[in-house]
């Protein structure tokens, strides 16, 4: 089979290697047809990073279901899927109690795409493993484009539980630092839960523009007479704005959630002690937000595609492409169904924030 491996700064190739075959009772094979690339993959591929290469690349993504083993409950061969990012098994406590990007079970990091933990290739690949089908599977939403949901793996998912939670608990103001698709995801969904007074900021002007898109006030850098927000959302990647520049405008007892940086992060403690700041960084746990993020593609509330900056085809010409996409590439097998079909089952394996 192909499999699509990051090499160094700017080099991508496809390589040949043995599919997997199935390797227990709970597991079950499938085939990408939908595949994104995500923020830490752009960034990984243009920059330095910590991250030991060369490895498999891809963790968005979604796929048919090809073979399961005996104990698989909740899919079966010809379902459209999302595949989690992280390998989590569903029956430890950190799972059972919504952690389980955190799974016990697995080798901290453990993930597709990613030199981290166990390796389990990317979800570019022709075939993948995946070693607990019924936690980490989420059947799609009937009579949808797969392709909305290729991000459901990861980016969808996270924007969406970075905002979620803090609108429903009474957030009612907030700012959201961009560069590439998660702050736009985010500012999406911020849009669809009913927020109004939306701020993003981003020196990249096409991501303004489709911010404003969205109905966000845009601006090229954090102002003084900003604000104050509520809720910061930081999915920069530059963690110098974090030193200042937000404390500005943070309301007192106001929420910072980082999405992700590969930098150092460095803070003025007692500064953000006198704001009564909370600061999050952490990775998402797909299962319990899925049924919150399918709501709103399949209701047209969020639409993923048109955030995208490439679409192209799982193909000779795809390593090339990933390199040099712009925002988010979305790559989708040629013999894709066109929709998602009727018959398959409309579940998650966890529930919305």
């Amino acid at each position: 089979m192909r499999s699509l491996w990051f090499v160094k700064q700017g080099l991508l190739e496809w390589r040949d290697l043995p599919a997997p075959r199935l390797g227990g009772p709970r597991e079950a094979l499938v085939e990408p047809i939908a595949a994104s690339t995500c923020d830490i993959d752009r960034y990984v591929v243009g920059h330095p990073s910590p991250f030991t290469k060369p490895f498999a690349i891809g963790h968005n993504g979604v796929a048919r279901v090809i073979e399961i083993g005996d104990q698989v409950k909740t899919v079966k061969p010809g379902d459209i899927v999302a595949v989690s990012w992280h390998i989590s098994c569903g029956e430890c406590d950190r799972c059972k109690r919504g952690v389980p990007a955190h799974c016990r079970q697995s080798e901290p990091g453990s993930s597709y795409g990613m030199p981290t933990g166990e390796r389990w290739g990317g979800l570019f690949d022709d075939v993948v493993r995946v070693p607990y089908a019924d936690a980490m599977l989420h059947p799609l939403p009937e009579g949808m484009d797969p392709a909305e949901f290729a991000a459901t793996s990861d980016n969808l998912t996270q924007s969406y539980a970075t905002v979620a939670p803090h609108i429903k608990s009474g957030s009612e103001r907030a700012l959201i630092l961009g560069w590439g698709i998660n702050g736009l995801y985010a500012t999406a969904f911020a849009r669809a839960l009913g927020l109004s007074a939306v701020t993003y900021v981003d020196e990249n002007a096409e991501n303004r523009a489709t911010a404003a898109e969205l109905g966000a006030t845009v601006s090229m850098s954090i102002e003084r007479d900003m604000g104050p927000f509520d809720l910061v959302v930081d999915a920069s990647a530059d963690p110098k704005l974090l030193r200042r520049r937000v404390l500005q405008v943070l309301e007192p007892e106001g929420v910072v959630e980082c999405v992700a940086h590969l930098g150092e992060v460095v803070v003025e403690g007692w500064s953000w002690y006198g704001r009564g700041a909370t600061f999050h960084c952490g990775v998402c746990s797909t299962g319990p937000h899925v049924a919150g993020v399918f709501q709103c593609v399949a209701a047209g509330a969020v639409v993923p595609s048109r955030l995208w900056s490439d679409r192209v085809a799982f193909d000779d010409d795809l390593p090339a492409a990933f390199a040099a996409h712009r925002r988010q590439l979305v790559a989708v097998r040629e013999d894709a169904s066109a929709v998602v079909p009727m018959t398959t089952i409309a579940s998650s394996a966890g529930a919305s924030t």
